[in-house]
């Protein structure tokens, strides 16, 4: 016989011998037959994910999860998350996920991240000792949305997940810096507006080399199920209790769009602000220069000159304004000026 996971050539006219089994994987463990395409043509990620898709019960997520078990995980991975499933102290353990978290110094870390029906958590297992060394507990209802990076998935929070890395460290201290500067303690000059997308942290799976699922597949497989569990979850509370919503999934260049679009509408929202404001002001100076020129017939040319001079400026500044109402403005300044102009001559040849 040849070597273990090699079959060897059958014999002329023979039936055919069946397909070669791969070697080991590292950690001891066979690899398991790679995904293969289902009767409807979607790949096994795919299916899983419809599967997820799809449950109407959080006994149906269960059952839809536990394919994730026959990934191909080391026998060192699959000992870890059998042993962090069974260490939470929330159950049951829907399922669980090696992988990399990435930490506040861009660090790899490995994890195993463990999903229960209203929670997730992110356990620190010693591979070697065989021991769950500590975890972290997030609510489901405190991921805000869920995006899918080019490495991996990262989950947006309510609050700060483990310690604040050195960019914030940054954006604390240049607050600091303002604030003394100007002796305000406005958060104006915060830097970064902490909306939805603020606090963060990113996860990539950790199957190891030559597994048949891709990064992006798994990574398609934990944010369905990360959405469905908590979509279940809320579903599941009191009507006149708290409620929240779902966090959707995203791509980055989703996130990226609705942060563009949010700051072009902030934009819009400013420039129509400025743009009334303009307008009024250059109203009101026109009114006062009309209503005023024959009070003072020696002084007033001048002065509502000057009056309508800013106005006018600020008016041609603002974006879209009311071109009539600034050509009026300009064309009163100019008769104004002439007033002005003639009545110093006349005065000049006395």
């Amino acid at each position: 016989p040849g070597p273990q996971g090699y079959a060897p050539p059958a014999a002329p006219h023979a039936p055919p011998a069946a397909a070669p089994t791969p070697p080991a994987a590292a950690g001891g463990m066979a690899p398991r037959p790679a995904a293969t395409p289902t009767n409807n043509g979607l790949s096994a990620s795919e299916s899983l994910v419809d599967a997820i898709s799809s449950a109407s019960t959080t006994a149906a997520l269960a059952e839809a999860l536990r394919e994730v078990e026959q990934w191909q995980w080391t026998s060192d991975q699959e000992a870890g998350m059998k042993r962090c499933k069974t260490y939470v102290p929330e159950q049951p353990a829907l399922a669980a996920f090696y992988v990399s978290s990435v930490n506040e110094w861009k660090l790899l870390q490995p994890r195993v991240l463990v999903l229960t029906s209203s929670s997730y958590f992110r356990v620190k297992y010693d591979q070697k000792s065989g021991k769950v060394e500590h975890y972290r507990k997030t609510p489901l209802r405190d991921v805000l949305s869920l995006e899918k990076t080019a490495d991996g998935l990262k989950i947006y929070l309510r609050g700060q997940d483990g310690r604040a890395g050195p960019q914030k460290w940054y954006q604390r201290l240049e607050r600091k810096v303002a604030q003394i500067s100007t002796g305000s303690k406005d958060n104006a000059f915060s830097g970064r507006v902490k909306d939805e997308f603020y606090y963060a942290r990113e996860y990539r799976p950790s199957l190891p080399a030559g597994a048949p699922l891709s990064a992006d597949q798994v990574t398609d497989v934990l944010a369905a199920a990360l959405h469905k569990t908590a979509e279940l979850h809320r579903d599941s509370l009191p009507a006149d209790g708290a409620s929240f919503e779902p966090p959707p999934v995203l791509t980055t260049d989703e996130r990226r769009q609705i942060l563009h679009d949010r700051k072009a509408a902030a934009r819009a929202e400013e420039e129509r602000a400025e743009r009334e404001a303009a307008e009024a002001e250059l109203r009101h100076a026109v009114e006062v220069a009309s209503a005023s020129r024959e009070l003072e017939p020696k002084t007033s040319s001048q002065i509502n000159s000057a009056v309508l001079s800013r106005p006018i400026k600020r008016a041609r500044r603002a974006v879209e304004a009311d071109a009539s109402l600034i050509s009026r403005a300009e064309q009163l300044k100019a008769e104004l000026e002439e007033e002005h102009r003639v009545s110093r001559k006349c005065l000049g040849s006395v």
